[in-house]
């Protein structure tokens, strides 16, 4: 059964997760069951690369078979994501993942300076990397509490849980002093 959200902690799972072409299988495979020629088509890679893809992803839990069919002489294996929506934590204290959550940051530094702010690259990308690793834990923390009670979740869309989370999430962080601290530095120093 396909569960609605799915908490992904395992470093090396998160890590399979972000290479690009099974980030693209997982985003195709959101919207409508597929086979690995249907995702080899769209993908415009060779059926045995998607397959490995779709492979790794399988053994992670991510993805699996949803149905077969026969189509003359072969089964055609259509698959499709383990839940809607994956909820990742790129600060789980492993230092590759770290790395790159500090890394995806110092692109948002390029797009502030592009817009004229000025600023010391280090203290606002220290002010970000701890605002984005509190939100990152609160989200885990909920996510997790939605994923335990998903039974009584059934009748609500993913979209609809999706903001849910983002809204309880919200409501945690502003009762986190630190956070609310930082968030005021973040305003000081982004400012023109």
């Amino acid at each position: 059964m396909k569960r609605k959200v799915k908490v992904i902690t395992d470093p090396a799972v998160i890590k399979l997760m972000l290479e690009d072409t099974r980030r693209q299988i997982l985003r195709l495979l959101r919207d409508r069951e597929m086979t690995i020629s249907q995702l080899s088509e769209i993908l415009k890679k060779t059926p045995q690369t998607i397959y490995h893809h779709v492979e790794k992803l399988k053994e992670a839990g991510l993805v699996e078979v949803k149905r077969t069919e026969m189509k003359g002489n072969l089964v055609e294996k259509y698959y499709g994501r383990t839940a809607d929506a994956f909820y990742i934590n790129l600060y789980l204290g492993d230092e590759e993942l770290r790395y790159l959550a500090r890394s995806r940051l110092k692109t948002k530094l390029e797009i502030f300076k592009a817009l004229g702010y000025e600023f010391d690259d280090e203290e606002l990308l220290d002010v970000m990397d701890r605002l984005l690793e509190k939100e990152h834990e609160v989200k885990t923390k909920v996510s997790k509490m939605i994923e335990e009670n998903e039974d009584k979740l059934r009748d609500f869309s993913n979209e609809d849980i999706i903001h849910a989370i983002e809204w309880l999430a919200s409501a945690e962080l502003s009762r986190d002093e630190e956070f609310k601290e930082l968030s005021t530095k973040l305003g000081e120093i982004l400012k023109k």
